[in-house]
């Protein structure tokens, strides 16, 4: 009996012991680690870019309603129907109503017509239609609220598709012989057309500096003049202007020290915080070095134009000099053993020594080639050991 109880004093012992040691272990974690992950960072110089283009302003001194053919940031020929102007605005309301007719006439009547080869697939269908939800979602979530209007139209058109797909389009023929009873509209011709002079971007907001921050001559801009630019009083007569789609320049004020990094002719990229170009390609056209201070003046040129960047005047950007691609871990993470840089990974409950080489540093991270091959290497995924003590290769953990 005594015997019995001290094996089962000992058993009790040996549970609670286990107990403990895993109730440390769950709460105690000996190592910490972060996943290494594939990363780009980018090496360069933020500018606050100022845009020179070639801006037409285009005027109206007529009376009248005017009526766009042309909308705000979309493109227009040369001579091309920017504006009819008509007496009054129920002429204008009329022409409107009309456009907004035939636009739901012909995508009925596309819908009619629908004869895709995909059409059977309902599951590609669906895809589309779960795409222009999301587009609609994203557009109302990020304020893009001018362009709302048109994902909520292409949301309808693709649930209108599906109907038709499924030979639901009884519905659709009577619309359709409704909509075009409604056709016979008596339109008034317009008193006058406004015109664009040349092939470019039409662009109904205008802020003053189209005279002033002109492409003429590159050379006369300078830190003095960049600093001295004051927009023009505009004309009453003014309804918009056309942004060139040709070359087009963006200048930035820096310092002559920051100026030495570039070279005239050299191409580099630039990013913005415009949506629709957040990289654009450039040239380093002019350099421009005050003679009364320590500043100068870079001037890129640039190729690329949309709507976004026929509105916009100036905004932050960043020259890229470089980047650097590879595997980022936690710069604490960084080891020396035996005069070798590198990394304990935790593979298992194994701690393993990896020696990486470093194309890039900063004071929270690094980056790390990736080199394609089986062992012995960092890779990607890899828990990569940030916080422990007493380390070393072959180290088990539990």
């Amino acid at each position: 009996m005594k015997g019995s109880a001290i094996l089962k004093g000992f058993l009790i012992a040996l549970a609670a012991v286990f107990i403990i040691h895993q109730i440390i272990s769950s709460v105690y974690n000996p190592v910490e680690t972060e996943s290494a992950v594939y990363y780009t960072s980018t090496d360069g110089f933020d500018i606050t870019g100022i845009i020179l283009r070639n801006e037409k302003l285009v005027s109206h001194s007529g009376s009248g309603v005017k009526h766009f053919i042309i909308s705000d940031g979309n493109r227009v020929a040369k001579d091309g129907i920017i504006a009819n102007v008509y007496d009054s605005s129920d002429a204008s309301i009329k022409v409107s109503e009309l456009e907004a007719l035939n636009k739901k006439i012909k995508d009925i009547e596309d819908i009619l017509s629908y004869n895709d080869i995909e059409a059977a697939n309902l599951d590609l269908i669906n895809s589309r239609i779960k795409e222009k939800v999301n587009d609609l979602v994203i557009a109302s979530s990020a304020g893009n609220y001018s362009s709302v209007s048109a994902k909520a139209e292409e949301l309808l058109f693709a649930i209108n598709r599906k109907q038709a797909a499924l030979g639901q389009t009884a519905s659709f023929s009577d619309q359709l012989a409704s909509l075009k009873a409604q056709l016979d509209i008596s339109l008034p011709e317009p008193k006058a057309r406004i015109l664009s002079s040349e092939s470019g971007y039409f662009v109904s907001k205008t802020d003053g500096y189209e005279d002033v921050f002109k492409t003429d001559d590159l050379s006369l801009i300078t830190p003095e003049f960049i600093e001295g630019a004051k927009p023009k009083t505009q004309d009453k007569n003014t309804v918009g202007k056309i942004v060139s789609d040709y070359e087009w320049y963006i200048a930035a004020s820096v310092s002559i020290n920051e100026s030495l990094n570039y070279k005239e002719g050299e191409s580099l990229k630039l990013l913005t915080s415009v949506k629709g170009s957040p990289e654009l390609s450039a040239t380093v056209k002019k350099i421009n070095i005050s003679e009364v201070s320590d500043k100068a003046v870079v001037i890129f040129a640039c190729n690329e134009m949309n709507s976004e960047l026929a509105s916009m005047r100036s905004g932050p950007m960043t020259v890229v000099k470089a980047e650097f691609s590879g595997l980022r871990v936690p710069r604490k993470a960084l080891r020396v053993v035996d005069s070798v840089r590198g990394v304990y990974v935790l593979s298992g409950m194994q701690i393993k020594f990896v020696p990486v080489n470093i194309i890039y540093s900063n004071d929270s991270f690094i980056i790390c080639e990736k080199v394609n091959e089986n062992s012995g290497v960092l890779k990607l995924y890899d828990r990569v050991v940030v916080k422990g003590k007493n380390l070393y290769d072959g180290k088990i953990v539990s």
